[in-house]
């Protein structure tokens, strides 16, 4: 309530002039003193009490603690999710700094900010986090693709053979070359030719015959490719080998 102007107990046994809305610097004389300017007043009996005193701020908020450690969580989530190995222990953090920023954003007389940029934080940290994720297994299966071929997949003209590689530089012989082609060609599940006796000696010695160089030869006897420079030559080595010593053409 509103208190009239005048001479009152301002709590320290003093008068003091309120002027109707605030304490002023002017206090009463002390007992037995004159005041001209001012009446004296007995104090209401409310004197103890400071008149109109500032009462706390009805629209003052409380410090909006779950916001804050919704945003922690949702900051810790974001930076952990971005390790593929830790991506399961992000999201855990995410969704929890989630809900936390949720009952933070419903906490009466309290901030809101925290616990919306908490949420949106964590939002974004899932998706970056999911991102990194995918992009990293995508890229470590390529490497996998790439590495495969080179070390598991056999030649594309003929698979390996158990015969030791030679360092030798002479000529193999018609025998060797037939087993080796002989061996190559089960290798692969070609059992065309098993039922015919004289087809693997005369591959042998037709190779052995022709312009192929002694370690192109030796290359095609390891179940190796010839060198770049004759693969055309013994491709078609091969070739009239095999309708050369096919009976049935």
């Amino acid at each position: 309530m509103n208190v009239p102007a005048g001479w009152y107990d301002d709590g320290s046994g003093r008068q003091r002039w309120w002027d109707g809305a605030r304490w002023t610097d002017a206090y009463a004389p002390a007992a037995g003193a004159t005041s001209s300017s001012q009446p004296r007043l007995e104090a209401p009996t409310y004197s103890s009490a400071t008149p109109a005193q500032d009462t706390p701020d009805a629209g003052s908020r409380a410090t909006p603690i779950l916001g804050f450690i919704g945003l922690g969580l949702a900051v810790i989530g974001t930076v952990l999710a971005c390790f593929p190995v830790l991506f399961v222990v992000g999201a855990v953090v995410l969704l929890a700094g989630f809900v936390v920023s949720l009952i933070g954003l419903f906490t009466k007389n309290a901030a809101k900010w925290p616990s919306i940029v908490g949420m949106v934080v964590s939002v974004v940290g899932a998706v970056i986090g999911v991102t990194v994720l995918v992009v990293s297994l995508v890229l470590t299966s390529s490497a996998l693709n790439d590495s495969s071929p080179a070390e598991n997949a056999p030649p594309a003209t003929a698979a390996p053979s158990d015969t030791p590689g030679s360092t030798s530089e002479s000529r193999p012989t018609p025998e060797e070359i037939g087993a080796s082609a002989e061996e190559i060609n089960r290798s692969n599940g070609l059992t065309t030719y098993d039922d015919m006796p004289d087809f693997y000696p005369c591959v042998g010695q037709y190779v052995y015959d022709s312009e192929l160089s002694d370690e192109s030869v030796q290359l095609l006897v390891d179940g190796r490719d010839p060198l770049e420079s004759e693969r055309e030559l013994a491709t078609q080595v091969i070739t009239d080998a095999t309708l050369t010593c096919d009976p049935q053409g």
